[in-house]
């Protein structure tokens, strides 16, 4: 490459994005140096440092402004706004779910799976289970929060990844009597049994009062009865590591394909794909609809929050590609220089009359490179989400990439 980029601080991953009800966009986030150091982190069982700049919730105004700021998280996966005007999210690194006061930052509520007792929970989770020995960085690896208001109380659905566990928090009994296990009132999954969960994101209550899951690990959306806890409905076939599922107005699911990097739009009853976007995706992580009718997407490995109309295109957008950017240059630069050297070598080629074979030789051969480079920058240029999504999926298989 001619030009490279060394800070890997300065490059973001958005995690989960979501719109305020006053216009704005939550954005929770992490460096991409975060992102290769996490391995390490879990090996070592090395927490990340307070006030870390990269971990961070933080909101944008219409035009890109950045208006407010959280740090002190550690990987945080998800935000959402609550109606009381206070965010709550999932603070994955750090292994817990807070409410902070917005604006003023103060966290007034955490639930923390290491505060538990499981086996009060569960009497199979006895004393040596996974869940009773937590760990230092991203034991739990609490990567979702919803949030649910019933008529006289209210609660958090909460999904442990590292658990292959999804639980349900009486919210207003915690508030006042944190991390009491008794407050758990509904469980689905179990550490390693992936016949039920495997690494799973994103669950959400459905209108019919049933638990919508993307079921990661197993490459599959599932819809689980609240009471008999049976899989109801699910889509098995197609999807690639899955990170979020949303029942729509019309009924259809909404997926966000995270290996595949697209957005597609599912019926629910034929299961074929309805509408799907692609566009400038890497690794997605997550697609909410909004009140607009539009799409916010979160290209987590591209670095940018996309909002999508149904027509495909997209009407808003939200940070810098510096991989794109330097993936464009590079291919410019590539195509310039090819075409150059071509150019000269063919126009002497054109006029030889006694050269020798060596230098014959020589001449085609630089021919041939120069060619491949002006083909390779060509087919960067045009299939460029389609490669960069491809080497970020092996990237993931082969860093372990559920770890991401």
């Amino acid at each position: 490459m001619f030009f490279v980029f060394n800070n890997l601080e300065l490059i973001d991953v958005p995690h989960d994005a979501d719109r305020k009800s006053n216009g704005n966009t939550l954005i929770v986030s992490a460096s991409f140096s975060e992102m290769l150091n996490h391995l390490n982190r879990i090996d070592d069982l090395n927490p990340v440092e307070p006030n870390n700049p990269a971990h961070k919730v933080y909101e944008v105004d219409p035009e890109g402004n950045v208006i407010w700021e959280l740090r002190g998280l550690a990987y945080p996966h998800e935000v959402l706004e609550l109606p009381n005007g206070h965010l709550l999210i999932a603070d994955t690194g750090y292994n817990r779910v807070i409410e902070v006061n917005y604006p003023n930052k103060s966290i007034i509520w955490s639930w923390e799976p290491a505060q538990i007792n499981w086996t009060k929970v569960n009497p199979e989770w006895g004393p040596d289970h996974y869940y009773n020995n937590p760990l230092t960085y991203d034991w739990s690896h609490l990567n979702d929060v919803d949030f649910k208001q019933y008529s006289t109380w209210n609660s958090c659905l909460i999904s442990i990844r590292n658990f292959d566990l999804i639980i349900e928090v009486n919210y207003t009994a915690d508030f006042n009597d944190p991390n009491n296990s008794d407050n758990i009132i509904w469980w689905y999954g179990d550490y390693e049994n992936h016949t039920l969960l495997f690494r799973q994101h994103n669950p959400d209550y459905l209108d019919s009062g049933n638990i919508i899951i993307s079921d990661s690990g197993n490459d599959r959306i599932i819809e689980i009865n609240y009471t008999t806890k049976e899989v109801v409905w699910k889509l098995d076939q197609g999807l690639n590591w899955p990170r979020d599922a949303d029942e729509l107005y019309n009924g259809n699911i909404l997926i966000t394909d995270s290996s595949n990097s697209r957005i597609i739009e599912v019926n629910k009853d034929s299961k074929q794909i309805v509408w799907s976007f692609a566009q400038d995706l890497i690794i997605p992580y997550e697609a909410d609809l909004l009140d607009n009718g539009n799409i916010l997407i979160s290209s987590a490995y591209n670095g940018i929050i996309l909002e999508v109309n149904r027509n495909g295109i997209i009407v808003w957008k939200y940070g810098f590609s510096i991989v794109k950017s330097l993936i464009y240059l590079n291919s410019i630069i590539s195509i310039a220089i090819s075409s150059i050297v071509l150019y000269y070598r063919y126009e002497k080629i054109k006029h030889y009359k006694r050269a020798s074979k060596k230098i014959k030789k020589l001449d085609y051969f630089v021919l041939i490179t120069f060619c491949s480079f002006l083909i390779i920058g060509i087919l960067m240029l045009i299939f460029y989400s389609q490669i960069l999504a491809a080497v970020a999926r092996f990237a993931y298989l082969s860093l372990g990439a559920e770890s991401f």
